[in-house]
């Protein structure tokens, strides 16, 4: 049997007048870690070379031209530049898989300079696996990589 007769004001009343918060103090406090920043900086500091460094070395070792490089690599000379000079600017990967090819890099070279970037070329994705093609048979022309992505069915970098 329901009781229509409720007031809810009543009640609502009775709490708020009633109704007290109580503060209970834990036994024990939790505390927050403290970050060891210098612990931190020195694991970034240990880590492997920046991509702007690799590049320079790779350039450096295959005494290669700089603008050259950039244009056959079909790279702006604007975008280059922040490459080899932006320590915080990140490319696309499909930035640096032409860079790979106009320098000329074998599949081993390409893939440690992909990952300093954070980028591989997977084996298990078709595009990755015609570019893994491309490097192994000395295929370095970006035009022509073009041509087979696209005969494939894949997007060109």
């Amino acid at each position: 049997m329901k009781n229509t007769n409720i007031d809810f004001k009543e009640i609502d009343s009775y709490i708020k007048s009633e109704f007290r918060y109580e503060i209970r103090e834990s036994a024990s406090t939790i505390k927050e870690p403290i970050p060891d920043y210098v612990a931190i900086n020195d694991y970034i500091s240990s880590t492997d070379d920046l991509l702007q460094e690799k590049i320079r070395q790779i350039i450096q070792s295959k005494n290669l031209d700089e603008v050259k490089l950039y244009k056959k690599a079909n790279v702006d000379r604007k975008l280059f530049s922040k490459i080899r000079t932006l320590p915080d600017y990140h490319p696309n990967k499909n930035t640096l898989v032409k860079l790979c090819l106009a320098m000329n890099l074998g599949i081993e070279e390409s893939e440690s300079l992909l990952k300093t970037a954070g980028y591989s070329l997977s084996k298990s994705v078709r595009q990755d696996l015609l570019l893994r093609y491309c490097f192994c048979h000395e295929i370095f022309d970006v035009i022509t990589v073009n041509e087979i992505l696209d005969h494939y069915g894949e997007k060109i970098i």
